[in-house]
């Protein structure tokens, strides 16, 4: 009973995680259609920012996580104006060359500005201990941070399924011209989903960092982020909570029954069957020809 405890709320509490860097994976994908590679490198340097400073500055928790959640979102939007930009209308492998490329480049900046393998992260407030739910013991802090993660991605899926923002990402996605002749500005909607993707994507290095340590499994974790973008759906901004949860799940039970170095190879296993039999996930969009 406790192994199957363990799966289950070990699985949705990383499981949340997952959904919250899917969400910004597809925020990206629903505006430009680009695959974002870097996304965790913009994970890991937020995470690393504020491990860092928190360690020698001495300044509130709060201010540092502003100042590297401001970091990144510069640096997505950077990435965009001045790279991603000039690939708009161009073969989509030209995007997903150009955020490998950025990948490759910030991992060498921050392996030359982070020398130190290690840091923690400290968000005041967390809860410390543990908690025995029938049978199984949970970090207290980790399930508070899966519950903040859930809010959050909640939150934002209402937010772009109900207003006018949400509209106008889905707008610029599916008919750039048309949307354009609607009177939006397609180029700052393009803009915003960076800026916004990347925040979200420091966010969650920031929360998983508070309950493990700051280092590259970091953007391990982005990568098993992309299997649940595409179980879920890549055009599907609800879809993220639904492959998030499933692919946090199916690494709870791996882990619990066989093990956890079974985790990536079980993942992407069942990402290879998504591919063949379904691949437009379980809430993207079909495509509908006439024939």
């Amino acid at each position: 009973m406790s192994e199957l405890t363990a799966a289950i709320i070990g699985g949705l509490t990383l499981g949340a995680i997952y959904s919250l860097v899917t969400l910004g994976i597809v925020i990206i994908f629903r505006a430009t259609e680009t695959f974002n590679f870097a996304h965790g490198s913009f994970m890991l340097l937020a995470a690393l920012i504020v491990g860092r400073l928190q360690r020698g500055s001495g300044l509130p928790f709060g201010i540092l996580a502003l100042l590297g959640l401001g970091i990144v979102g510069l640096l997505g939007a950077i990435l965009f104006q001045f790279v991603l930009r000039w690939a708009v209308g161009r073969p989509h492998f030209v995007a997903v060359i150009a955020t490998l490329g950025f990948a490759s480049v910030a991992d060498g900046v921050i392996n030359i500005v982070f020398p130190e393998t290690q840091y923690t992260v400290t968000i005041p407030g967390l809860s410390t201990g543990s908690m025995t739910i029938l049978g199984a013991t949970f970090g207290t802090a980790s399930l508070e941070i899966g519950a903040f993660a859930v809010v959050l991605t909640v939150a934002l899926v209402l937010v772009f399924r109900f207003t006018s923002l949400g509209i106008r990402i889905r707008a610029g996605g599916q008919d750039p011209l048309l949307a354009s002749q609607g009177g939006i500005n397609i180029r700052w909607v393009y803009l915003g989903s960076w800026t916004l993707a990347c925040v979200l994507a420091g966010i969650a290095g920031i929360a998983y960092s508070s309950v493990n340590s700051v280092n590259r499994g970091i953007e391990d974790l982005a990568l098993l982020a992309f299997p649940a973008a595409l179980l879920g759906g890549l055009d599907s901004i609800p879809g993220s909570l639904v492959g998030g949860f499933g692919i946090g799940l199916l690494g709870g039970f791996t882990s619990a029954y066989f093990g956890g170095e079974y985790v990536t190879v079980v993942t992407y296993l069942v990402l290879l069957a998504v591919m063949l039999l379904l691949p437009h996930g379980i809430a993207g969009t079909r495509n509908v020809r006439r024939v």
